[in-house]
């Protein structure tokens, strides 16, 4: 896995770096993401609840033109969802399912104007590459660790917008899941995620 996020970070670089694109900039990138996850099984499907996580990282921004520019990103994301709604004979257990990944967004940006207020879309594809995966319930300290049943990279489409003022943004997304990570043949989990981030631009 360390190869392979390798060899996408040489090719953002390489493209940064390439003499036909000016005026590079980078941007740092905190936030929070709205987890949910959808299940099918046996023709039957489901939607977690929404489930609260961190999302930070940062990236460049490569002009193509005056207002349209690439911008691959890399950040640390979490996912997963939440269901609140299992009944015991004590009352409501809240369970959650948290997956962590590094996710390389590759995204286009196209801005609306060119001025010190700048509204903007963002759009393209996500490689997540899983680093942690458990369920975790409430009252109970132990994890359960189930990094083995998910797959490892997770492939999605991102669309989002927001606006930079000088150097700050307010940016939101949606995180459309495409691929099944449930390792088992009967069942099938894709990620969904809305992302609410807030940066700054050198």
């Amino acid at each position: 896995m360390r190869l392979r996020v390798g060899a996408i970070l040489v090719a953002i670089l390489a493209l940064a770096a390439a003499p036909t694109f000016a005026q590079v900039t980078g941007a740092v990138k905190v936030g929070v993401n709205f987890g949910m996850t959808k299940f099918e099984e046996d023709d039957v499907s489901f939607d977690t609840d929404w489930k609260t996580g961190l999302v930070i990282g940062g990236g460049i921004d490569v002009p193509i033109t005056t207002l349209f520019s690439f911008a691959p990103e890399v950040l640390y994301t979490q996912k997963g969802g939440k269901n609140g709604d299992l009944i015991d004979d004590v009352g409501d257990i809240d369970v959650k399912l948290q997956i962590d990944q590094i996710q390389i967004p590759l995204l286009f940006k196209a801005k609306f104007n060119s001025g010190s207020v700048t509204p903007f879309v963002s759009f393209g594809p996500g490689i997540g590459f899983t680093t942690s995966a458990k369920i975790k319930v409430e009252d109970i300290d132990d994890d359960e660790d189930i990094k083995d049943d998910v797959e490892t990279v997770d492939f999605s489409g991102i669309i989002g917008g927001g606006v930079q003022f000088g150097r700050g943004i307010i940016e939101v997304r949606w995180d459309q899941g495409f691929r099944d990570l449930d390792k088992e043949d009967f069942s099938e989990a894709k990620l969904r995620t809305f992302s609410i981030l807030f940066g700054y631009s050198f």
